[in-house]
């Protein structure tokens, strides 16, 4: 991966215990972080962004390469959410007409998750019944490019179909066809066959719904119940197997309740693969433990898929007591102005007002969120790492090919030492108020070490890969 300019990098010793800088000058005295890998957790699947780049926007082209580079290669993102709305099922283009200009944004509301039934046999797909062209926009405008460049570094993309029905903002008169599972099973699979007939795309996964609890349809468990049922066996027998995601509550609180009542109709919960929630309310360190002991009892993963304004403080939260698999704050971009504050909604902030100089760069948040995102990474598995003091929060990881991260949460300057680590080369960096990480930092080899942090902020230890000659140093 390239490395933004703006950094620090850690001084380090790996030869002995001491720190090439006087450890007094910038904390006090020096924690100890022990790691055990045979004690492990959960496996990552993936940082997740939602398919959003500002891509409706003029001018949007000249800016994307340089904003997916940044995402993938710097920030580290490697799972999108594919949103499809349930108005897509509808013999009018109403995102088309809305863009155009040719209707009225009230008009646009009332029509985008409204629903006109394809034809009265759910077994029957009527392709003029279904308008894909906003959706086909978001396909090549940003998962494609994101897919190849994942795919030039190596890397598969895994791709989130989401299902999104906010109903309640239905105009009077206007109707709703999926409750009924079959009709909604048909639409999914519409999609995906569409996705693949015209793309070669398959999505890794089905997100059900959207935040159930904030819809006017979707209030009970039972009813995300009835949907996967019908859905996955509507997809297994067009030869498709897609990963489940559920229930995707919008209160941390109600994941819980949520899966209960899944459990209740026979066959759902046996069909869902990940659990998953957001963070717009009954957030606590119990509501994650009690998400922890799910993942246990059932067998399955948990992820935390949105929160607007979450930083690293919530995703070390969700690592650590939530044992989550997958971790997304919300969009890749929107196109903004230059007053435009950074709220925390996109990874990115993105401001093209001066088509000469456009403005990209890693919002405040993603700065902390990358010392995770970049050098965790899909398969990887975490595994314990305790510290004796409260200052330094570790969490460590061994990727696929063998290579160890170790990620510190420092809630103050300070330093810290480590044992354990396998013998080898390691690049450390950090991320504080004052600067952003740099890798491809190359210390000398062995087994302990320790590594000073001059503010609060992240502080990640990874193992370099061996170089051979001709190779040069990679993620």
């Amino acid at each position: 991966m390239s490395s933004v300019n703006t950094a620090a990098v850690v001084i380090v010793s790996l030869l002995g215990l001491g720190c090439d800088r006087d450890s007094g000058a910038i904390g006090d005295r020096a924690g100890e972080i022990t790691l055990d890998s045979t004690k492990r957790y959960q496996t990552i699947v993936g940082w997740e962004a939602t398919a959003q780049a500002g891509q409706d926007q003029a001018g949007f082209t000249r800016l994307r390469d340089s904003l997916i580079t940044l995402v993938v290669d710097d920030l580290g993102i490697n799972r999108l959410r594919l949103e499809l709305r349930s108005g897509i099922e509808n013999p009018v283009d109403y995102e088309t007409l809305f863009n155009s200009g040719s209707i009225s944004r009230e008009e646009w509301h009332c029509n985008r998750y409204a629903t006109v039934n394809d034809d009265a046999d759910p077994n029957h797909i009527n392709e003029t019944g279904f308008q894909w062209a906003a959706f086909d926009h978001v396909v090549e405008q940003v998962v494609l490019p994101v897919k190849r460049r994942m795919q030039a570094n190596g890397e598969k993309l895994y791709l989130n179909l989401n299902y999104v029905a906010f109903a309640k903002k239905v105009c009077a008169g206007k109707t709703y066809d999926h409750l009924n599972p079959e009709e909604y099973a048909e639409f999914i699979l519409a999609a995906v066959t569409h996705l693949r007939a015209k793309y070669g795309l398959i999505p890794d996964a089905l997100e059900i719904i959207l935040e159930p609890d904030n819809t006017r349809h979707w209030k009970s468990g039972t009813t995300i119940g009835h949907a996967i049922v019908a859905v996955t066996r509507r997809l297994r027998d067009a030869g498709f197997t897609l990963e489940i995601i559920a229930p995707s509550t919008k209160r941390m609180s109600a994941m819980i309740p949520y899966l209960r009542d899944i459990e209740r109709v026979p066959g759902a919960i046996d069909q869902v693969t990940e659990f998953s929630y957001h963070r717009y309310g009954g957030v606590s360190d119990e509501n994650l433990r009690k998400i922890a002991a799910a993942t246990t009892r059932y067998r399955r993963r948990a992820a935390m898929l949105e929160h607007i304004g979450s930083g690293y403080m919530n995703l070390h939260e969700d690592l650590e007591l939530g044992i989550n698999s997958a971790w997304q704050q919300y969009a890749l971009a929107f196109q903004s102005n230059a007053a435009a504050k950074d709220g925390g909604g996109t990874y990115v902030i993105l401001n093209a007002s001066d088509s000469l100089n456009p403005v990209i760069r890693l919002g405040e948040r993603s700065r902390y969120l990358r010392q995770y995102f970049r050098y965790v990474r899909r398969g990887a598995v975490r595994f314990s790492a305790s510290s004796n003091t409260r200052r330094f929060s570790p969490l460590a990881f061994v990727n696929t090919d063998g290579r160890y991260v170790l990620v510190v949460k420092a809630d103050s300057a300070g330093t810290f030492t480590v044992k354990d680590l396998p013998p080898g080369t390691y690049g450390v960096s950090y991320t504080t108020a004052e600067g952003t990480g740099v890798t491809e930092r190359e210390v000398a080899r062995g087994a302990t070490f320790s590594a000073s942090i001059p503010a609060a902020g992240v502080i990640t230890v990874f193992a370099q890969p061996v170089r051979g000659p001709g190779s040069g140093v990679q993620r």
